[in-house]
């Protein structure tokens, strides 16, 4: 089979190299010029182009038999909602409004931000849960994006929390230090909602099987079994270990409050293979306290 990659980053790559490794074809694209050489050891073929050029879209994904977007925004880029604005609409909504234009069958990596806080009632929060948070860029311009792929006629929308692991990528002790030299010690999600992340590998798997299992329609990707700790709960523990002031939470961005289900993808046939990154660190801050 031929993919179109839209997006070469972390995950991206590790995709392309998986998936050539089983003997499909596959071509990526990057926005720097700079970078198409290096990716060539991934992909057989690397286009240089931005989502929203659609003709370009369309002639890299001529002949495939799906397009896989994998575009995040830049979170350096958001620090403001104007910026967000801008970001999540350029990178996200415009990336996946090109890829169905030009394939049937397209599978976009979007987020839990699409649920808001998850909304009243204390039932797990699933696929059948409706979106909020409409007024917020992060969580509009990824539900903007899922429709249209979701307009296509075998568009797949895979869910996901925050990731983490990637390689060169932040760990979350890095992540709080950044929150306090780039943001002032302020971040906009949260203090109470449950930290849910998921591991890079994971992420690559699940768009796998979703390949595998020719699958159509919206999954959460997660761990199905456990709930994790709260952001407040993890943070504190990293601040404190890493003698760092407590964040400030700002609760711009809502997340969601309860456990969220990925029973649907469970009962496909997938698992995720990584528990909680955090929760060594949260027990043993609170096995002192106590």
């Amino acid at each position: 089979m031929k993919f179109f990659i839209l997006g070469m980053g972390h995950v991206g790559k590790a995709l392309a190299k998986h998936l050539r490794a089983e003997g499909h074809q596959i071509t990526g694209s990057t926005t720097t010029p700079a970078k198409v050489e290096g990716l060539l050891d991934y992909a057989d073929e690397v286009v240089v182009l931005t989502g929203a050029e659609s003709a370009k879209v369309a002639a890299a994904a001529q002949g495939c038999d799906a397009i896989i977007v994998t575009v995040a925004p830049n979170i350096k880029k958001t620090r403001t909602r104007e910026e967000r604005e801008s970001e999540y609409h350029n990178v996200l909504e415009k990336s996946c409004i090109s890829a169905a234009a030009a394939s049937q069958r397209v599978i976009f990596l979007s987020s839990f931000s699409v649920y808001g806080n998850g909304g009243p009632g204390a039932a797990p929060i699933d696929e059948q849960t409706p979106t909020s948070n409409h007024e917020e860029p992060s969580s509009y311009f990824y539900q903007a994006a899922e429709r249209a792929v979701l307009s296509s006629p075998q568009g797949c929308v895979l869910r996901f929390p925050d990731m983490y692991g990637a390689p060169g990528d932040m760990s979350f002790p890095e992540r709080v230090k950044m929150a306090h030299n780039f943001f002032d010690g302020k971040v906009l999600f949260g203090a109470d909602a449950p930290l849910y992340c998921i591991h890079f590998e994971d992420v690559v798997s699940s768009v796998k099987h979703a390949i595998d299992k020719q699958l159509e329609g919206i999954f959460n990707v997660c761990d199905n079994d456990n709930l994790p700790y709260t952001n407040k709960e993890v943070f504190d523990a990293i601040t404190d270990a890493e003698g760092l002031s407590r964040l400030e939470y700002l609760d711009m961005i809502q997340a969601p409050n309860r456990k969220i289900s990925a029973q649907k993808i469970y009962n496909s046939g997938y698992r995720v293979a990584h528990g909680d990154p955090n929760a060594a660190l949260v027990k043993a801050r609170q096995s002192e306290e106590a």
